[in-house]
């Protein structure tokens, strides 16, 4: 896997202490000079980037893309600093933090069916504070996630969606997920989950991506079916310097047979937003 060299357990603790310290300009500021020696030294992720971005904008330049690879890296930096910035704003400071919210009557929508709530989103934007966002409607929220190799980082974010009242559901791990899964939803609350990146072995759907057969977790479409919890798709994305999120939905599988068809639907949607906001799809794995 190419992990960026910034997702890693001590540029984390640095990182979270200094960006709590120091001016946000400064911070900013040495953001920027570590994207451009990560984009220069760390040539992995770079190809990797280009590879996913290329199948996005297929008859780009090399220049162009370069430009936007560029841009990424410096975006990544910027969404790690706020990370850290974030881990020490109280829970209404961080929501402050989001501008505007298109959609949100589709949140309340779902909201009004009263059986929990699947939220999917992507490594686009800040996911992160998107489910700080969901909890300040007073929802308990889930987050599920695969096991870090590096259980350092799996510590460092578990407790950083604590200090935002936001709990951890690691699958994989144990057959029992599952029914916590359920259990949750059952009990209204919210599980939210990134679905841009399936493991092999994780039960899944193939779908085309960009015009490329990608895999696709299946696992949201059958909980929406066993529990009859609604689906919507947001993410939380940058706009100069204040945040914007975006709401899609409600989805709903009620049948075996709509769980392509409601997979499709939310694909298109991923594909249309990362159109959207390019270097802001933090995807260094290429699909």
């Amino acid at each position: 896997m190419a992990r960026h060299f910034l997702n890693i357990p001590i540029i984390y603790k640095v990182g979270i202490r200094c960006a709590s310290y120091l001016p946000t300009f400064l911070s900013y500021t040495l953001s920027h000079i570590i994207a451009d020696l990560s984009y220069i030294f760390y040539k992995l992720a770079v190809k990797n980037v280009k590879q996913n971005l290329r199948l996005v904008y297929p008859t780009l330049s090399d220049k162009r893309l370069s430009s936007m690879t560029r841009n990424l890296f410096r975006n990544y930096s910027k969404y790690l600093i706020d990370y850290g910035r974030f881990a020490s704003f109280k829970k209404n400071a961080v929501i402050e933090q989001i501008s505007c919210y298109k959609g949100k009557e589709n949140l309340d929508s779902a909201l009004q069916v009263n059986k929990g709530l699947i939220l999917l989103t992507a490594h686009l934007g800040n996911w992160e504070l998107g489910g700080i966002y969901f909890g300040s409607y007073g929802l308990k929220i889930n987050v599920l996630t695969l096991r870090d190799e590096n259980p350092e980082i799996d510590n460092i974010r578990r407790w950083y969606r604590e200090t935002h009242g936001v709990k951890t559901i690691t699958v994989g791990d144990s057959p029992f997920s599952t029914i916590e899964m359920v259990r949750a939803l059952n009990n209204k609350e919210v599980i939210a989950m990134l679905i841009d990146r399936c493991p092999v072995g994780l039960d899944s759907i193939t779908m085309d991506f960009f015009n490329k057969p990608t895999l696709f977790p299946r696992g949201p479409f059958i909980l929406s079916r066993l529990t009859g919890a609604p689906i919507v798709w947001a993410f939380v994305v940058r706009e100069k310097k204040t945040y914007k999120g975006i709401i899609e939905g409600p989805f709903f599988v009620k049948h075996e047979k709509e769980e392509y068809e409601t997979l499709k639907r939310v694909v298109k949607l991923l594909e249309k937003n990362i159109i959207i906001y390019p270097d802001q799809w933090y995807n260094f794995i290429p699909i």
